[in-house]
């Protein structure tokens, strides 16, 4: 027979309004970060659930009148950066479903044209391997200033680190991106 546990209280309303409202207007982007982060949606839907449920519990520490993007951002970046300490020597690769629906039914969907065919081989196919192959950090602070647009000082803020890191993390990550997809063009040629 296991502790017996303090009965769970319902949340305030005030408590429950809260989540509800950051949860349908920030959810999206949350999910969308952690996606690029991870790479996959198993870890991405895991990553944005548990940073939702530390903005359940800690939601009178959020200070009005601040970003409450990049509040969850920083949640997020810290357990991801938790996960990716936890998983550390252990190899992960998601295994396809057998019976999953393969997507366009293995045919080519009829609104792709061979020019956005082209492009999308072109640039997406070595941008997305060249940025698989950055590590977490140089990863996210790309995405926080090249996707989300966020400024230095946010950057700073969410990744819990000095304005000049993330200029020099900032710098070696575009370098390094620039230089792993020419080499993934020179490959596709």
């Amino acid at each position: 027979m296991g502790v017996p546990r303090a009965p769970v209280e319902p949340p305030t309303p005030e408590q429950a309004a809260f989540l509800e409202r950051a949860m349908t207007e920030y959810g999206k982007a949350t999910y969308n970060f952690a996606l690029r982060l991870t790479g996959n949606e198993a870890d991405a839907r895991d990553l944005c659930q548990e940073a939702f449920i530390r903005v359940y519990r800690a939601w009178r520490s959020f200070a009005p009148g601040t970003s409450f993007l990049s509040w969850i951002y920083r949640i997020v970046t810290n357990l991801h950066r938790d996960e990716l300490r936890r998983r550390k020597g252990r190899y992960q690769e998601e295994i396809p479903e057998d019976n999953a629906p393969q997507e366009f039914g293995g045919a080519r969907p009829l609104a792709v044209t061979p020019i956005d065919d082209y492009v999308d081989r072109q640039l997406g196919e070595p941008l997305s391997k060249a940025l698989a192959l950055l590590s977490p950090e140089q990863r996210q602070v790309l995405i926080l200033a090249d996707i989300e647009e966020y400024s230095y000082q946010e950057i700073a803020e969410i990744m819990g680190c000095s304005i000049g890191t993330v200029r020099s993390r900032l710098h070696r990550a575009r370098a390094l991106l620039r230089r792993l997809v020419e080499r993934a063009q020179q490959q596709q040629r």
